[in-house]
């Protein structure tokens, strides 16, 4: 991104400040952050952002947008920050000459991002988005930072809310759209898992008749999302599908391999993630590139090599020889469930779980809950929960508590492996964190 505060006038419908050849490189919504030559962009949330515009421009800002109080230096008056924020990097789309990614779904996103930049980042210029950086707030800052040589983007779309999903896809009007699977998440925001079906599937809705749907065969509900969209329909899954994987084994370290068959060829891979799950999430990022022009053969040589983002399915060897999956960041029934299978599928004997609370389930959390619990139990994995007594079991208060059980249990033990799984908020990363 290079523009002037008049050129972010004119896009934003602004009223620029002060000089109007003053140029900024970036955007930053963080005054603690901030780089030289940025463009600070105050938002209203918890805390109000132009409380922080002195210290912005202090910390080497070039401008700001502003919405209320007065502009201090280069500036632009505009209407909302939020908006002027997401219509600058719908200017800024434009100058994307190759294929914009949208990747949605209730689980699997995340990995299939990070799955998805590690097969194309040695073979084009692509930008991915950080971390989770996938809704109203990340989503355009994704498009912003994105380098003047990137040719394609790979974005993440969330929603914790209706039709949030089309608000995004407009801002970034992506031609390849993928969605993961629709399951039991957020539901505290959503009538039933339907309604949930319908914001998703807007993504596949708003592509381009030039475009391509990459669609998970295996839920029911993603593939009747190839009734809403005019763009080309590329399935994926284990059976039955455009692109699936069949031969898949399952190493000591939980590394999978496993074979791609698909109208392009086939080709064998080794993925060094574990979970048997993640071996459809590499199938959908596998379509988008063969959809790219790219060849199965190098898409499948990079799944040898894939960075996660942090508190995904993360896996260490403590001292003790002992395994640990951390998975904290987010948790819902499916997704508990996946990782429960990645737990099952270990050879390792003694097999431990600590679990946080799976948020935002609504009216269904308390039954949600209680099958994750007797699903542990009845495969005899021996489990604790972490300031959720809704699992119905051993609950302790604290991270901490749960490390001395572990530390207790699994010390000496070189054959375990523990499972560390809830939504972010229970904070059990700081678990994983501390054993060693």
């Amino acid at each position: 991104m290079k523009l002037t505060i008049k050129e972010i006038g004119d896009i934003t419908g602004g009223q620029a400040v002060g000089d109007p050849s003053a140029l900024v490189t970036g955007v930053s919504i963080d005054s603690r952050s901030i780089d030289k030559n940025q463009l600070f962009v105050p938002i209203k949330a918890k805390r109000n952002g132009h409380d922080f515009v002195s210290d912005a421009i202090r910390n080497g800002a070039t401008g700001h947008l502003f919405s209320e109080g007065k502009a201090q230096g280069n500036a632009v008056k505009v209407n909302d920050t939020l908006i002027a924020l997401q219509d600058l990097a719908k200017f800024e789309r434009k100058r994307i000459t190759g294929d914009v990614i949208g990747i949605t779904g209730s689980v699997g996103k995340t990995t299939t991002k990070d799955i998805l930049f590690a097969s194309l980042r040695n073979l084009t210029e692509v930008h991915v988005s950080k971390l989770s950086f996938n809704n109203e707030l990340g989503l355009p800052l994704t498009i912003l930072s994105a380098e003047s040589s990137t040719k394609h983007l790979i974005l993440e779309m969330g929603a914790r809310g209706p039709g949030q999903i089309a608000e995004l896809a407009k801002i970034a009007t992506p031609t390849i759209g993928i969605v993961t699977r629709v399951a039991s998440a957020h539901t505290e925001f959503f009538q039933d898992i339907d309604h949930i079906a319908e914001t998703k599937g807007a993504l596949v809705e708003l592509l381009p008749s030039s475009g391509t749907a990459i669609l998970n065969n295996d839920d029911p509900r993603v593939a009747d999302m190839s009734k809403r969209t005019n763009a080309e329909i590329v399935t994926y899954g284990l059976e039955d599908a455009t692109v699936t994987a069949r031969k898949i084994s399952i190493n000591n370290d939980l590394t999978i391999n496993f074979e791609v068959t698909s109208p392009w060829g086939t080709a064998t891979a080794r993925m060094n993630i574990p979970g048997v799950h993640n071996v459809t999430n590499a199938l959908a990022a596998i379509s988008a590139g063969l959809s790219m022009g790219f060849s199965l053969e190098d898409l499948c040589s990079s799944l040898a090599d894939i960075d996660l983002s942090p508190m995904r399915m993360e896996s260490k060897n403590l001292k003790s020889g002992a395994l640990v999956i951390n998975d904290s960041y987010n948790a819902n029934p499916t997704s508990m469930n996946a990782a429960i299978d990645t737990l099952l599928s270990s050879s390792r004997q003694d097999k431990y779980a600590v679990v946080g609370t799976m948020a935002e389930l609504g009216s269904t959390s308390e039954e949600a809950h209680r099958e994750i619990a007797s699903r542990l139990t009845d495969n005899g994995i021996q489990w604790i929960s972490v300031a959720e007594p809704k699992y119905g079991g051993e609950d302790v208060s604290s991270w901490e508590d749960a490390l001395a059980f572990i530390t207790h249990e699994t010390s000496q033990n070189s054959d375990a492996i523990i499972l560390i799984k809830g939504s972010r908020i229970a904070e059990l990363d700081q678990l994983a964190d501390a054993l060693d």
